[in-house]
């Protein structure tokens, strides 16, 4: 809505009235386009989240729609409110989407206190918030493949810390062993000193500390100690009563060591495991939860439903409503796991109801984000997924209806196949079957515990032509020191690079962490399909035709070479930043980043108009950020920004909170000061308070109200004097 209004031109004779509104869109209202595109991004990063609740420290998974990279999380270890910073490893450019609130909820137990997941873009950055039903210990660490963020939590064998006797200590860190066998082990404790305090673990019956000490052990980078730590891991899974999680790391050694002494005592105890009548007794107190093998189908999700309303106040022509709409939510999903077969469906979809009369089709609208069902089978290790679904790796970008089949042919090597039909994010349900693709990748790894990547190959056909034809691979090195993520992306019928990105990070043991993001990209994606943009803007003989495919450009001039012409319309974008955090005290950090960014321009032609590119942006910005600054639950973030662009310099400063009134309610306040130098006249001054609110009504319920005010020292329309405006969005969501 708002980022339509913004590249829409204004013509000479178009009404005054209109000509300020869409002068208001450009300048005034800017930041309610960010708040609701904060939402819709939400909606498009969260893909699933599992918990692993077969160790003693269960381990929450939250897998993101493309991959990110970790940058800090606060509270440093306990809380009931985990905020995790990440920054995306493919920077987005604006795009007009449909605005969406949306978190993913869990049914907390005893062991795994989680609530809810949800994603949140702000003027800070982006975070993920994890919310838990009562304070807890934890630690953070990035998934092997980047595309999520995994949580391991305290042994669930303790009770909390308030219902726990005095007399049993906390573990120092939730990521050490907590057993007395192990109280001398410390995070650069080396090899030999881990195996020796392994092995008087098992002496002790302590499972789950020798549990996390070989799988310590299997992470150091000397493979003469994995061996036998991974048989001993296996046989200390076992004595503690998981069954299942032992057969895996059995039939893990078996696959790597697959001759020898120990491999045949392996078999016997795989045989053994495979034949029992029953599985083995925990030692340790059985989980509230059953089994995975014990359960059925399991099914949850999300009812929601909002107001939005952006509205400009002026003094001499009243109030002008630049958005007003009511939007239904809707998610499922259902699962059943069997030690077998893990199987999924999910399904996420949206109505919106626009009151306000609007072009391109963008009144009432229903929308459906995902609809796809999949499946892993560990006996034949074959898994895929079909339906509507989005993806962000192997070469294929974004959403689409097919289908991805893959098939682990040895324990480091996966191969996958990939077909279907692109979706138009938010703009389209059905797909577009004028365009195609298919492809193929090989992931390999991890070798030497930190090596691993894929390579792949992509074809994509558009209106019966050839539209993409690409190669190129990712490499991760998946050190928890100092990680490196890397993609190519080479288009051979171009014979350009669409891609070539590098995101590393260093991490140092005072909890300090630098990282580097550098990015060189085609925006969007080269593609014959690019030929469209712009079409009928230009001035020659295309002017005031409409095109909404390649065979349509085609009928109008057989002799338009649309390669060439998607390529004149296709920008470069570049980006690098460099960030840094560094921690102050336990709960005060310290972050700041630097970043620069070119949008390219764009060539035209008789047939489109010129883009004329963004110029080089610099942006310098620091951050403090602070817990237990007025309660012992709250989260305090100051920054500072100066940003240049082409036609004028920002300095922006900002403050917000997470401040828990009670444990159902929370208000999030926030002020955001910016100061313009470089407009055609004075500087300028914009000042935007809000907040947001999230009350839980009764268990599952939740009300919730955001609302912000702007004022800025510069008119937009005439005969005013400066310009004031507002919005708010206000709803309910219920979780079952």
């Amino acid at each position: 809505m708002i980022e339509r209004a913004i590249s829409t031109p204004v013509s000479g004779d178009e009404p005054r009235a209109n000509a300020w509104h869409r002068a208001f869109a450009r300048i005034a209202l800017g930041f309610l386009a960010s708040t609701v595109l904060s939402a819709a991004w939400a909606q498009d990063m969260l893909e699933e989240l599992d918990v692993d609740a077969s160790n003693s420290r269960p381990v929450i998974h939250i897998r993101l729609a493309e991959p990110v990279n970790y940058v800090r999380h606060s509270p440093a270890d306990s809380g009931d409110i985990l905020r995790i910073r990440v920054s995306r490893t493919a920077p987005t450019l604006s795009q007009n989407v449909l605005p969406q609130l949306q978190s993913l909820r869990w049914t907390a137990t005893a062991e795994v206190p989680l609530t809810d997941v949800s994603y949140e873009t702000k003027a800070s950055g982006d975070f993920l918030v994890v919310r838990f039903n009562r304070a807890v210990g934890y630690s953070v660490r990035p998934s092997q493949n980047l595309q999520g963020i995994d949580i391991e939590l305290e042994d669930s064998g303790h009770p909390p810390q308030s219902e726990a006797s005095s007399t049993t200590p906390a573990p120092a860190r939730p990521s050490q062993a907590s057993g007395a066998c192990a109280a001398h082990i410390r995070a650069k404790s080396p090899p030999t000193d881990l195996q020796e305090a392994a092995r008087q673990c098992m002496i002790k019956e302590d499972w789950p500390a020798a549990i996390g000490l070989y799988t310590k052990l299997l992470q150091q980078s000397d493979a003469s100690y994995h061996r036998d730590a991974q048989e001993m891991l296996g046989l200390a899974r076992e004595r503690n009563g998981q069954a299942f999680r032992a057969k895996n790391e059995y039939e893990k050694y078996l696959q790597l060591y697959p001759a020898g002494e120990a491999a045949e005592r392996v078999k016997r105890r795989l045989d053994g495991l495979n034949n029992a009548d029953q599985q083995p007794k925990a030692k340790l107190t059985p989980l509230s939860s059953p089994p995975v093998a014990e359960r059925g189908w399991e099914t949850y999700g999300s009812f929601g439903q909002y107001y939005f309303r952006d509205a400009l106040l002026t003094d001499n022509q009243g109030e002008y409503v630049d958005q007003s709409l009511f939007l239904t939510v809707l998610d499922v999903t259902s699962r059943v796991r069997t030690e077998r077969f893990d199987i999924r469906t999910q399904f996420d979809a949206r109505y919106r109801q626009n009151f306000l009369k609007v072009t391109y089709n963008e009144n009432d609208q229903f929308r459906v984000a995902n609809a796809f069902i999949d499946f892993v089978d560990r006996e034949t290790q074959v898994s895929g997924r079909i339906g509507r679904q989005s993806r962000s790796s192997g070469g294929a970008m974004g959403r689409f209806d097919g289908g991805v089949l893959s098939y682990r042919f040895l324990p480091k090597w996966q191969a996958t196949i990939i077909g279907g039909f692109p979706v138009q994010a938010y703009r389209s349900t059905a797909p577009d079957t004028n365009v195609s693709f298919e492809g193929a990748s090989l992931e390999f790894g991890p070798f030497e515990d930190y090596w691993a990547g894929n390579v792949f190959f992509i074809n994509q056909t558009v209106d019966g032509i050839l539209g993409r034809r690409a190669i190129g691979g990712e490499g991760r090195y998946q050190h928890p020191e100092h990680p490196v993520f890397t993609l190519l992306d080479y288009d051979v019928y171009f014979n350009a690079l669409n891609t070539a990105q590098v995101v590393t990070n260093w991490n140092f043991e005072n909890g300090a962490t630098l990282t580097l993001t550098a990015d060189y990209r085609k925006s969007p994606y080269l593609s014959t399909a690019n030929a469209l943009i712009g079409w009928g803007s230009g001035y020659g003989p295309g002017t005031g035709y409409s095109a909404d495919s390649i065979s349509s450009i085609l009928r109008y001039q057989e002799t338009i070479d649309v390669k060439t012409l998607a390529q004149d319309n296709t920008p470069t974008f570049k980006y690098l930043t460099i960030s840094g955090i560094t921690p102050i005290t336990p709960d005060t950090q310290i972050n700041a980043d630097i970043t620069v960014s070119n949008l390219s321009a764009t060539q035209g032609s008789v047939w489109t108009s010129a883009y004329q590119g963004s110029g080089t942006q610099v942006s310098y910005f620091g951050q403090l950020i602070t817990n237990k600054l007025l309660t012992d639950n709250d989260v305090w973030n100051f920054g500072l920004r100066y940003m240049t662009q082409q036609i004028d310099d920002v300095l922006s400063g900002f403050v917000d909170a997470h401040y828990p009134i009670t444990p159902d309610l929370r208000i999030d306040p926030r002020l955001r000061v910016d100061y313009f130098t470089g407009f055609n006249g004075p500087d300028v001054w914009r000042v935007r308070p809000g907040t947001r609110l999230n009350y839980r009504v009764v268990d599952h319920l939740y009300f919730e109200l955001e609302n912000g005010f702007e004022y800025m020292t510069q008119p937009v329309a005439l005969n005013e004097r400066d310009t004031k405006g507002y919005y708010v969005n206000v709803g309910y969501r219920w979780d079952f």
